[in-house]
């Protein structure tokens, strides 16, 4: 038989969740109710002032054509005055912004537009899996960091950065999964270390509304005025739990949007403009709502931090993203991946393993808080009850 795939992608290893998956899905056609606290997909609705203004511009038939790749001028011009607005940052909406479909899309295409073949980009470990595979997809050779606290990860860098020529090193805070945040002041060092050594920073910053104080996590691209070594990814996702909608964006570096914005050009037409036309509304008119969010994932937060506790689990103090990552404790002496089935077998409640986000994410899971506080609270007495069982 043919073989129609390339050497690339028949390298890429099993994604380590669809054992997850799989185990989830057969406990499902059994008739077990299975409490899903693993995939990060919101639960919490968009808000209806942009469902309404979505179906108006649907049927409205001059959307219904081509839009274009970049993203409409409203839409880019409404992210200029909302960096502008939270961060303090002037940005040009035609060359410091693109819409991506996604910040999935966004990094792997920003990736192909920056990287040659065989250029060393900096990946923290763990870190989202797209972290890991972008890079690879788009040529360049990863090289991981530990990333379990942040000032040993700047450190790292720095004794990297005397023997090894960098392009680009990716971060993402708040982080996912470990839900680590950081001070201007990170960002203030790491773009004194670009400037020295010439490398573009990307940020991952798709957990930026998800916060539970009143400090709101600092963007990247206000250590970088005038925009010489950083771009940011910024998402609808989560903040305006938007996840199904695809609406992102790359801001930042005028060298690097542009080779994305030309990418792009030869690759789609852009979100559906309808979309475009209604998150242009939530980004006018709609600050207050991630407040709203990021209430409730507080409050589910709270609730399973509390339970993880008793359960002997030790927690990673965090004040943003909607996860919640926990060491297990040793004297279940299990590794992730195993202990994670176990949960799954035993309590119906998926969850995620941390060997899933990279070799050091091992030890750990990560819960995403993406249930009711009732299903939520189902989930924790639902381990208990195996916990209890197996002491």
């Amino acid at each position: 038989m043919s073989n129609f795939s390339n050497n690339l992608v028949n390298n890429f290893p099993e994604y380590l969740f669809n054992k997850i998956n799989t185990q989830k899905l057969e406990a499902r056609k059994d008739g077990r109710d299975v409490i899903d606290l693993g995939y990060g997909n919101p639960d919490i609705p968009t808000n209806p002032l942009v469902v309404d203004k979505l179906i108006e511009s649907a049927r409205n038939k001059k959307n219904h054509k081509y839009s274009v790749s970049k993203g409409i001028v409203g839409l880019r011009s409404a992210m200029k005055e909302r960096y502008k607005r939270i961060y303090d940052i002037d940005l040009d909406e035609d060359k410091n912004i693109v819409n991506t479909i996604g910040s999935k899309e966004g990094l792997t295409h920003l990736l192909m537009s920056v990287l040659d073949s065989g250029d060393k980009i900096v990946v923290p470990d763990p870190s989202y899996p797209i972290h890991h595979f972008a890079p690879l997809i788009a040529g360049g050779i990863p090289i991981k960091i530990k990333c379990l606290d942040t000032n040993q990860f700047l450190d790292d860098l720095i004794e990297i950065l005397k023997t090894t020529k960098i392009k680009v090193v990716l971060i993402s805070f708040p982080h996912n999964p470990t839900t680590l945040t950081v001070t201007q002041d990170f960002y203030d060092r790491l773009v004194l270390l670009a400037k020295a050594h010439n490398f573009l920073i990307i940020n991952d910053f798709a957990y930026s509304d998800v916060f539970f104080k009143d400090q709101r996590p600092p963007s990247l691209l206000y250590s970088d005025r005038e925009l010489t070594h950083s771009v940011e990814l910024y998402s609808l996702t989560k903040g305006y739990s938007m996840a199904g909608w695809r609406v992102g964006f790359a801001l930042g570096n005028k060298e690097a949007i542009q080779a994305l914005t030309k990418l792009k050009s030869y690759i789609d037409y852009g979100t559906f403009q309808p979309i475009q036309i209604a998150s242009t509304v939530a980004i006018n008119d709609l600050d207050s709502y991630p407040q709203e969010v990021s209430e409730i994932y507080k409050e589910r937060r709270l609730l399973v931090v509390e339970n993880l506790k008793n359960f002997g689990f030790n927690i990673f103090d965090s004040d943003a993203t909607m996860f919640v990552w926990a060491k297990i404790p040793e004297f279940y002496k299990k590794k992730s991946m195993d202990f994670s089935l176990e949960i799954l077998k035993n309590s119906n409640v998926a969850i995620s393993p941390g060997v899933g986000f990279g070799n050091h994410g091992e030890g750990f899971i990560r819960i995403a808080l993406v249930e009711n506080k009732q299903r939520i609270r189902q989930a924790m007495k639902n381990m208990q009850s195996y916990f209890d069982d197996s002491m």
